[in-house]
């Protein structure tokens, strides 16, 4: 239970997921951008970006752990201010398959 209403499903390849909440499809592009800002999608994209093992700590301690190392795994590279960059230094962007994150 949380106080934010993220619900979780288990599924057998990504352990507990967290359901995004849906957005009406006739929804304005001004509030898809206010949609995409809330806690309570941008929390679920974060943990749907957690490797499962790090997610499956039997403890709160094991998974800071686990979790502090996965993160240690990403390179912090900010794009530079005036220059055009063409990705994000988000983890809520991260793909495994972007070459970019090839290490992980």
């Amino acid at each position: 239970p949380n106080c934010c209403g993220i619900t979780f499903k288990m599924t057998p390849r990504h352990g507990f997921v967290a359901i995004i909440p849906p957005l009406s499809k006739s929804s304005s592009s001004g509030n898809q951008t206010l949609y995409d800002r809330f806690f309570s999608v941008q929390g679920p994209k974060l943990w749907n970006k957690v490797p499962v093992d790090v997610k499956a700590a039997k403890s709160f301690e094991s998974f800071k752990i686990a979790l502090s190392k996965f993160v240690a795994l990403i390179p912090d590279n900010p794009p530079v201010s005036g220059y055009s960059c063409s990705w994000s230094n988000s983890l809520v962007d991260y793909t495994p398959s972007t070459s970019r994150w090839s290490d992980i």
